[in-house]
């Protein structure tokens, strides 16, 4: 089993730079080009929120038509930038959304159990789990003690040693740590937000942070007001279910055809 996973799209949003403006939904469908050229095709693709900048229906139609042209299943948790309603009004046909309230959902019908956590707290770019949320999650966890599962949601609920976006990380991440901590069927806890790839081991699991399919943020390990947008090469993070065990691996996006650095090296002479 295959799992790609891919955040922050932010489509809407434009960004300034030297070389005059970046349309993050270019950087889009870049990402969706390196999704379809995948070799094996994912069994699925995780998109765990921000599509939208502005959380507009303009935008939400622009990345649905992109996304249509996936052959692998889509499933959509939001981010601070979304809006629930927006979202379930564009993406109608996600029927794996409950009708009303939170926007958060299992899939039974793969072989690792994917529990998906909806984060968003309208008019914060912090995340929450509350009461409510917490006892949905550790409910569903209840059901199936013996089935490995993979937690998916926009914020982390753990510091990352990044301080500016562990100042907008998820409200509550210790309460929703002690569930994670008694439960050993739990594979992985799987991020994204923080426009960075993050590694980590918290509770007793792994713990990821996806970088951005579309733009970075620094690498600051110092408080900041604010962080610019970098240009590094975007990301998705592939993982892979195989006798038990879950591997990650980064797929950068983009062509690289004498590896990643920070200009494009000479071809290799043959003398």
């Amino acid at each position: 089993m295959i799992i790609a996973h891919i955040t922050d799209f932010h489509v809407g949003r434009v960004i300034e730079t030297a070389d005059g403006p970046m349309d993050l939904h270019d950087r889009m469908l870049d990402a969706i080009a390196h999704l379809r050229g995948l070799k094996p095709q994912p069994d699925l693709v995780m998109f765990t929120g921000d599509l939208s900048n502005h959380g507009s229906e303009a935008d939400y139609i622009r990345v649905r038509q992109a996304l249509r042209t996936l052959d692998a299943p889509i499933y959509i948790l939001p981010g601070n930038h979304d809006r629930r309603q927006t979202l379930r009004r564009v993406f109608a046909g996600h029927d794996y959304w409950p009708q009303e309230g939170f926007l958060h959902y299992t899939l039974e019908n793969y072989p690792l159990r994917i529990i998906a956590l909806d984060t968003l707290w309208p008019g914060s770019h912090e995340g929450m789990l509350d009461a409510e949320r917490l006892a949905w999650f550790e409910a569903r966890l209840q059901e199936a003690a013996d089935r490995p599962t993979a937690v998916f949601m926009h914020h982390p609920p753990f510091k990352t040693g990044l301080p500016y976006p562990d100042s907008l990380m998820c409200r509550n991440g210790d309460a929703f740590g002690g569930i994670v901590a008694r439960h050993p069927q739990i594979q992985a806890v799987i991020c994204g937000h923080v426009h960075r790839d993050v590694v980590t081991y918290w509770r007793g699991v792994p713990a990821y942070v996806t970088g951005s399919a579309t733009f970075a943020n620094g690498l600051i390990l110092y408080p900041v007001d604010d962080v610019d947008p970098l240009f590094e090469p975007p990301t998705c993070r592939l993982f892979v279910w195989d006798n038990g065990r879950l591997t990650s691996h980064i797929s950068f996006i983009g062509s690289y055809l004498y590896g990643l650095s920070e200009g494009v090296p000479k071809p290799p002479q043959n003398e």
